[in-house]
């Protein structure tokens, strides 16, 4: 018994000042947490693009039939409720150009679909085709 606590006294103590290694692993999964994360976003954007263009049609017919003042009250009203009923990430609004390397939202080539930083990147390995760094 008094060697089982013992053991567990060394783990907790191991476990508290981890060995220089120990962090350099810590920071390495502290990295690959926050890739994950760019990655989910992307695929979050990537989702609502698809669920927007599903429901595209439907959304524009629900708010072109509000928006109609000869219609009576009550059918708009009810087309009111339809579009309410729509997935919220079925709504253009909704969607967030993303870098497609990084999930940077910020100063994205949307040509390009990447961030600036990437693209210069990119471009000044020779990366990209057709694309020189300008000199005059």
């Amino acid at each position: 018994m008094f060697a089982l606590c013992k053991d567990l006294a060394k783990q907790k103590l191991t476990t508290l000042v981890a060995p220089q290694w120990q962090q350099s692993t810590m920071a390495a999964v502290r990295r690959n947490f926050s890739c994950l994360a760019e990655e989910k976003r992307v695929m979050k954007d990537h989702n609502r693009r698809l669920m927007a263009e599903k429901f595209e049609v439907k959304r524009n017919l629900y708010k072109a039939l509000c928006r109609n003042p000869d219609l009576p009250a009550e059918l708009r009203e009810k087309q009111r409720y339809k579009l309410s009923k729509l997935p919220r990430n079925s709504a253009f609004s909704r969607i967030r150009n993303r870098c497609i390397l990084t999930g940077r939202p910020r100063a994205v080539y949307q040509l390009f679909r990447m961030s600036r930083i990437c693209f210069r990147e990119l471009a000044s390995k020779g990366a990209l085709m057709g694309i020189k760094k300008a000199s005059w």
